[in-house]
């Protein structure tokens, strides 16, 4: 007799070619001193108030550890609210956000809440790969629009031809995983414009928000005239804040889209962990507009210093925007190698993990780089300098 599991769901098959950057992870691990540059850990330090808040939800006495209502402590959402009222102008009332454990599950409710097998939503190229899963999971069709090469510049014609009579969505990574791209005002009003008149709805994924570079500013899509009544905000503070297992996001939209997002995430996770929200809620309540200012000076110097080792070594690295990832080809350290295999041979030679270019496009036939993240500390930033300098004099 056949076990009863023989057959798995088919919406989930996409699934079973492996993460590669999970399974990097494992091996990197094995490695004495190996350095993971991979998964997009962020091991860096986070703020006192936010450890602060979270200790004395569960240690204080006065806040029972009872669920919270699926779209988060009344005190968090409206300090959400503020907030984005605050940095951008946007009027989301606190009735007008929900609290996920993390964007992802944001977007997966929202995907789910929003459209229906079959709908298409564009995703721009290179892409985040949970963007691609998890739409696929809910047998949803991703439609590619390749950003420009080089500049990574919006191509409107490229945009105007993947949108269809299928069409439902488009998602708006800004400041881009992987590829650090930040959309300008002018971008996302070109997107606006080829919107002009549909029931598309934009998806935002806005986490590295506080991480833009050279004098730029992170612009969300929703405070763009032309984009702000289609748009569900996404965010956490996983980045912002370095604690990436917390997993405390949010959603903000329309009273009505965001009600009905949240009862889909209800049926996933009930409601976020309620001391990790106090923590997030005491630091976005005391954490003064300097702290902001710093996070973006400190990884504007890592950007630059780890850019620097790169191309020292001999990789060409594309100069993210914003973010904490650099798309970098490493043709010039490992020949033509596939993306997979050169990453193995970074481990054996420098003792460093990355996760190959490949799983960020479409179409893999021709890549040739490697994404590292360098979300790290000094002095670990300082030992992978060293790696690369030595691996090229060698």
């Amino acid at each position: 007799m056949s076990s009863p599991f023989t057959r798995l769901a088919a919406r989930r098959g996409h699934l079973e070619s492996g993460n590669l950057l999970r399974s990097l992870t494992e091996v990197i691990q094995k490695v004495p001193g190996g350095i993971n540059l991979g998964q997009g850990v962020c091991d860096m330090d986070s703020p006192a108030p936010l450890r602060q808040g979270a200790v004395d939800s569960i240690t204080g006495g006065t806040d029972r550890q009872t669920y919270t209502p699926y779209a988060g402590v009344p005190e968090l959402r409206a300090r959400i609210s503020e907030r984005l009222r605050d940095l951008y102008g946007l009027a989301y009332a606190p009735e007008q956000v929900a609290v996920t454990t993390g964007s992802s599950a944001a977007f997966f409710a929202a995907a789910m809440a929003l459209f229906d097998p079959g709908d298409e939503v564009v995703l721009f190229e290179p892409f985040y790969p949970y963007h691609r899963s998890q739409l696929q999971l809910l047998e949803l069709v991703p439609r590619f629009v390749r950003l420009r090469p080089g500049d990574l510049a919006l191509d409107p014609e490229a945009l105007r031809r993947a949108l269809g009579p299928r069409t439902r969505g488009i998602v708006l990574n800004t400041p881009a995983n992987p590829s650090g791209k930040v959309f300008s005002r002018a971008e996302l009003d070109q997107v606006g414009a080829l919107l002009a008149g549909s029931d598309v709805v934009v998806l935002t994924d806005e986490v590295y928000e506080h991480m833009c570079y050279d004098g730029r500013a992170h612009v969300p899509p929703a405070a763009v005239p032309s984009l702000a009544g289609r748009c569900v905000t996404i965010s956490s503070f996983s980045k912002t804040f370095s604690v990436t297992g917390w997993r405390i996001g949010y959603l903000a939209g329309p009273a009505r889209v965001v009600d009905a997002i949240g009862l889909v995430f209800d049926q996933i996770n009930v409601c976020a962990p309620r001391p990790l929200q106090r923590g997030v809620e005491r630091a976005l309540r005391e954490l003064p507009a300097s702290f902001y200012r710093d996070v973006q000076e400190t990884y504007q110097r890592k950007r630059d210093r780890f850019v620097a080792a790169l191309r020292q070594c001999g990789f060409a690295p594309q100069v993210p925007q914003g973010a904490y990832y650099v798309l970098a080809d490493y043709r010039g350290v490992f020949g033509d190698l596939e993306p997979h295999p050169a990453v193995l041979a970074m481990i054996e030679r420098f003792g460093i993990n990355g996760v190959p270019g490949h799983v960020f496009h479409e179409d893999p036939r021709g890549v040739r780089t490697i994404r590292f993240h360098f979300a790290v500390a000094d002095e670990v930033l300082t030992e992978v300098c060293r790696r690369f300098a030595a691996g090229r004099r060698g």
